[in-house]
């Protein structure tokens, strides 16, 4: 490790390593940054709480090993802060300016020349860097900067608004003896700017990388208002890092100068509530004349330059202490947030595990039995309905073709003007006839039961939406429930049942085969079968009444005589007709209704089955949390106990350092 001397030839470096060393026999540094990453390796602690964290536990270690001292300047625009810095380098590096500019924290560490390192944003980001024989930088892009040298580039990164507002971090590199020591100073932005992120800026800044903080304030204006609101609101956690520096001084008549830092003294206390503030004068711009030789230095000014050099040496001395106070309170920081996460985490999942068991309590039927019960009633009725109307049209239907085809046959005998003709009436007009009639009806009854088609369909839909918004306020509960059911609408009737003999019709419909099941009817027994038997029993038999009328009955006499025997066989065929119609469209509706309690109660089935599943997850999951809940109680606890004995141990820290000082 590179040793290095302050002027009094105490060895720095030994003195932090000295102070790490009481940090850490203190606060037990390790121990504590193990305990917080044992934690977060568990399984159940979310990837991105882990990465944070990792972040925290990676910097803080990356800071113990780290043997810079980091010193922030904190100050309003037009405060003297640049004057102050450029009195610790010795050089008028910095262009002192009333206007603000970079919203960027700027890097002074030590090197043996001049160099700049810059990241930059907008419309051309990237990293610019230069060295110590750069004397003629030009870079297109950025305005100002064409055949410049280091100091009039970092006039341009940190005066010129154009570019100042695309810097994102400046590093400077400079030979100051100030900064051989190990000491970084880092230039904040203006704390009275208009732009909030200045302020943001510099909190990160002391909260996250500063040792110490010199607040400097002018004397000719003691903590203005804006001054005092910054350091109350944002920087009161940090208040006793920091070192308050009454700049201007030599303005200041020499009998006033005492009251003005007793002033100043008083206001701190009262206003900020810092029961000791450390405080230092200086005039740094008499510093600065001496360096530059374009103002003559008075005699009695001459005192400034010395003090300024005994408080380079104080700041140095305290920045080294401080340094094991910042650490600690690093560890404190990271094992608050940690914990304070985990703890966040833990209620989360509990709030989240309530609000679903809320939720499937609210969005679940609370009685499938009566549920499926109601619901079939209500569709039963419905189907009940269409089936006592359709069954009336049927019949309806039937007498009106009995009664135009009966009609036609009867017209066709009494129109025929000779035997011959009456006998084709018989034989094939009188068939014809009823064919046509039978084809005819065919079509008609299957408009008139698809009525009973319709309403299973409007059921089946009016359950399926019932349904599905109950079922899909399961899904939103778990995110992975899907209904899986296929819907099958296909219930019509085939009307060649309608005449097919009951008892095949009754046997066809009590297999119940998939098609049944899933709500249609499979195809009946084909219309010639069943009907054309029939016909020709009717009509066929006549034929013989015909031939056996006496040779002298005149033809109307037959046609009367044919008709008398014809007409009941008529009737009795549509009789029996239409008392085939009527059972097949009620077995019909019958086999409708219950493809429809089939669809309803598969449907509750699966419903059930997904209900039961969700509970059991839940049951998994509270025991699980249950479990974990158990671990991070007792995990709380002894975060509870670090962050007492933390905090104990830094008020010791402290002590330590307020009798050092």
């Amino acid at each position: 490790m590179k040793q290095s001397f302050v002027p009094d030839g105490t060895s720095t470096n030994a003195k932090i390593q000295e102070t790490i060393d009481e940090l850490d026999a203190l606060t037990d540094v390790d121990d504590h940054l193990q305990f917080a990453a044992s934690i977060i390796q568990r399984d159940d602690i979310p990837d991105a709480v882990q990465g944070k964290i990792d972040q925290h536990i990676n910097y803080i270690q990356k800071r113990r090993n780290d043997p810079n001292l980091y010193l922030a300047i904190i100050g309003e625009f037009s405060s003297g802060k640049s004057t102050f810095i450029n009195a610790l380098l010795r050089d008028d590096l910095l262009k002192t300016s009333v206007l603000p500019t970079t919203a960027a924290a700027t890097k002074l560490r030590h090197g043996s020349d001049l160099a700049v390192k810059v990241r930059l944003q907008g419309s051309r980001p990237g990293t610019v860097t230069t060295y110590s024989h750069s004397q003629n930088i030009i870079i297109s892009w950025l305005p100002g900067v064409n055949g410049i040298d280091n100091r009039e580039f970092i006039h341009v990164l940190t005066a010129k608004d154009e570019v100042a507002k695309d810097v994102v971090e400046l590093t400077i590199t400079h030979p100051a003896p100030f900064l051989a020591y190990g000491t970084v100073i880092i230039d904040t932005p203006g704390t009275n700017a208009t732009n909030t992120l200045h302020g943001e800026v510099t909190r990160k800044v002391v909260e996250n990388v500063a040792d110490a903080a010199i607040v400097i304030v002018p004397a000719t204006i003691p903590l203005s208002q804006s001054l005092a609101s910054f350091l109350g609101d944002t920087l009161r956690p940090f208040l006793h890092r920091c070192v308050f520096v009454v700049t201007r001084m030599d303005q200041i008549r020499e009998r006033e100068q005492s009251e003005v830092l007793n002033n100043l003294r008083s206001r701190l206390v009262e206003h900020l509530g810092i029961k000791a503030p450390i405080l230092y004068s200086c005039a740094a711009q008499v510093v600065m004349d001496e360096v530059t030789g374009e103002e003559p230095v008075a005699p009695h000014l001459m005192v400034w330059k010395e003090r300024f050099e005994q408080l380079e040496n104080l700041v140095t001395s305290r920045l080294s202490r401080e340094r094991s106070l910042a650490i600690s309170e690093s560890v404190l920081r990271l094992l608050t947030r940690l914990f304070k996460q985990l703890d966040g985490h833990l209620r989360s999942r509990w709030e989240q595990y309530k609000q679903r068991q809320a939720a499937i309590e609210q969005e679940t039927i609370p009685d499938l039995a009566s549920f499926t019960t109601q619901e079939q009633g209500i569709y039963q009725q419905m189907l009940d309905d269409a089936i006592s109307t359709t069954m009336a049209k049927v019949s309806q239907c039937v007498e009106e073709y009995r009664e135009k085809t009966i009609s036609q046959i009867r017209g066709a005998i009494f129109d025929a003007q000779a035997l011959s003709v009456l006998e084709g009436v018989v034989k094939t007009e009188a068939e014809a006839i009823l064919k046509e009639a039978q084809q005819n009806l065919q079509t008609e009854l299957q408009r008139k039961t698809e009525k009973i088609s319709q309403a299973a369909k409007k059921a089946s839909r009016q359950f399926d939406s019932k349904f599905t918004e109950a079922y899909s306020r399961l899904e939103a509960l778990t995110g992975r429930v899907e209904i899986q059911i296929t819907v099958n609408d296909g219930v019509q009737l085939n009307t060649s049942d309608v005449f097919a003999s009951i008892q095949e019709l009754r046997q066809e419909m009590d297999s119940k085969d998939s098609s049944i099941a899933m709500g249609g009817l499979a195809a009946g027994a084909v219309i010639g079968s069943a009907i054309l038997p029939i016909v020709g029993t009717v009509v066929g038999g006549f034929i013989g009444l015909i031939a056996s009328a006496s040779l002298y009955s005149s033809l109307d006499k037959r046609k009367q005589q044919l008709w008398a025997k014809l007409r009941p066989s008529l009737d009795s065929y549509f009789d029996a007709l239409k008392e085939q119609a009527r059972q097949a469209t009620q077995t019909y509706g019958r086999n409708v209704t219950d493809a429809l309690n089939q669809r309803i109660e598969k449907y509750i089935a699966h419903y059930k089955e997904t209900v039961d599943k969700i509970l059991s997850e839940q049951k998994l999951e509270l025991q699980r949390l249950t479990s974990l809940q158990t671990i991070m109680q007792a995990n709380l606890q002894e975060i509870d106990r670090r962050r007492k004995s933390l905090s104990a141990q830094q008020q010791r820290l402290a002590s330590v350092e307020s009798t050092r000082t």
